[in-house]
């Protein structure tokens, strides 16, 4: 626990010199990936762009969720390649289990957010994170080698990377048995175990 909230401090105390700050985009063109896709993230090896391919219909009183598409640019390589493709409907009973749980990668609702959590030389991991009820956020570890993707078990996104163990310190919310939330913190490994977990009660039940 006391380690959990080291790393946390850091992160909140030095997130700003942690070393995987994103660039702007610059002015080139990359001819194989759509004119309208947009810089999401980068390394040292990769930048990585997502596409609006379309907006998926309302259901059940849910806002429309976009179909995104992720491609990824090897700037050593030059290759260009289409990671994957969001389904706005996709089978959501992941997002409720307590531990991370392998998903295909089609069942990735929609992307927002990118991460890049591999370093130069490395096999090419990301966290992906969306919103697909207008609520929750989900969040997924992809490796670019893999037709599989992890579904962590939080609903509120990351907070960052910590430094020393390259951790996922991710936030959640629960709630109390009177009413009300709580803030729940968890450190993640890249394969999605989880290592450290913190709840924040402000008030006794």
């Amino acid at each position: 626990m006391r380690h959990l909230l080291y790393i946390i401090c850091a992160i909140v105390l030095g997130g700003c010199n942690n070393g995987r700050n994103v660039p702007a985009l610059n002015d080139v063109v990359f001819d194989s990936i759509p004119s309208n896709a947009y810089f999401v993230a980068e390394n040292e090896e990769w930048k990585i762009f997502l596409n609006d391919e379309a907006t998926g219909d309302s259901i059940e009183g849910v806002g429309a969720v976009k179909q995104v598409s992720l491609w990824t640019y090897n700037k050593s390589k030059k290759s260009v390649k289409m990671l994957m493709l969001s389904h706005p409907h996709a089978n959501g009973s992941w997002f409720t289990m307590e531990h991370a749980v392998k998903i295909p990668l089609d069942s990735i609702p929609t992307i927002s957010k990118v991460t890049v959590l591999s370093w130069k030389g490395e096999s090419l991991k990301l966290l992906v994170e969306g919103c697909s009820d207008y609520r929750n956020v989900q969040s997924f570890i992809i490796d670019a080698e893999s037709d599989q993707a992890i579904c962590l078990p939080t609903n509120r996104g990351l907070i960052g990377v910590s430094e020393e163990d390259g951790l996922l310190i991710m936030q959640s919310y629960a709630y109390y048995e009177d009413g009300g939330r709580y803030n729940k913190i968890q450190a993640f490994n890249l394969i999605g175990k989880r290592i450290a977990s913190m709840e924040a009660r402000v008030k006794d039940n």
